[in-house]
């Protein structure tokens, strides 16, 4: 299956295409299908205000075509806001629309004759909005059913799986998850999304991203892992903690900075895991030297972590003879 990125790189290039095109992202929850489809609407150039996302079994389907009301004797439809903000003449936008698959049979039906005709009882939409759709599957026992045949006939399905890779790139991005939250799935990758739906608490994308983001990190341990374990479950909330513990330990960066070639290098794969990312996460131009002295003292799958992740946010560095030299070194890694 495709991944995030995939799905969302894809996405963007239909949409550029057709602005009539309506996709739907299906995937286990907390994946990470929202947050896609809003940075498909960001690649498209849109402003918050032009993106509208729409958790559709909070409405009755009078809310999206019109509340009827008499005048002179005729019934006429007066609209909400929410789509009319996207009429005829107001410009691109984006319609995100949830949790379609655990919506009844007579949301379903209005849909497939919104995404099909673009309009309501009293406008047309924009040329330029588009349309897509997230939803759960049946078997993850969120409440979703088979859509209705006519309506699946009306979309493109992507169904979305995990992305290692994916997620580490966003969380380097996004701010605000340490450096030992991203070493961590590193490490267990299998749990940056174990969904169970008999358990009540499961590793995801979304919790791992609440847990790092939300609990203090200097909660004391056994208030941590009372935390850990309501967002995750106790399974891996214990490998995160322990591995975390573990995490803390790693040498000071700047004492490996200063002395590359002579630093401890950790025996420990997760202590390990930490350090590359640390480093990489804090990678300069003056740094990048020294830094590839020391990982150099790592196993392969270390070093590769560092330089993924160092080059993802210091693109230029591959210009670097540091680079060049460790590259041609490790010329078999590229060449599989």
């Amino acid at each position: 299956m495709p991944s995030i990125n995939q799905v969302k790189e894809t996405a963007y290039r239909i949409y550029l295409k057709s602005s009539s095109a309506v996709i739907n992202l299906l995937g286990a929850p907390g994946m990470g299908k929202s947050e896609c489809a809003i940075q498909i609407g960001e690649l498209l150039g849109l402003s918050d205000d032009r993106i509208l996302v729409v958790h559709v079994n909070n409405h009755d389907v009078v809310d999206f075509t019109g509340v009827p009301s008499i005048v002179d004797g005729m019934t006429v439809f007066n609209p909400s806001d929410m789509f009319y903000k996207f009429r005829e003449g107001t410009g691109p936008g984006l319609i995100v629309v949830e949790e379609l698959p655990q919506s009844s049979t007579h949301h379903q039906t209005w849909f497939a004759g919104f995404a099909l005709e673009r309009r309501t009882p009293t406008f047309k939409l924009d040329p330029g909005v588009r349309i897509i759709v997230t939803g759960n599957r049946a078997e993850d026992r969120s409440g979703a059913k088979p859509l209705l045949a006519h309506l699946n006939d009306r979309m493109y399905h992507f169904d979305v799986e995990t992305s290692l890779d994916d997620w580490c790139e966003w969380a380097m991005a996004h701010g605000g998850i340490p450096h030992t939250g991203i070493a961590f799935m590193r490490l267990r990758p299998g749990l940056l999304n174990d969904f169970d739906p008999n358990r009540r608490s499961n590793p995801t994308q979304r919790s791992w991203t609440k847990l790092f983001t939300e609990v203090p990190d200097d909660l004391p341990t056994d208030l941590y892992m009372m935390a850990a374990a309501g967002k995750v479950g106790e399974g891996a909330a214990a490998e995160w903690v322990a591995a975390r513990d573990m995490m803390h330990k790693m040498p000071s960066i700047d004492t490996v900075r200063l002395q590359p070639s002579k630093a401890e290098v950790p025996a420990e794969p997760a202590v390990c895991y930490a350090m590359a990312t640390a480093m990489s996460m804090t990678a300069t131009i003056n740094s990048f030297a020294r830094d590839m002295e020391y990982m150099t003292r790592m196993k392969t799958e270390f070093q590769m972590v560092y330089v993924t992740d160092t080059l993802r946010l210091n693109p230029d560095l591959q210009q670097t003879k540091d680079f060049i030299n460790w590259a041609v070194a490790n010329k078999d890694i590229f060449l599989g």
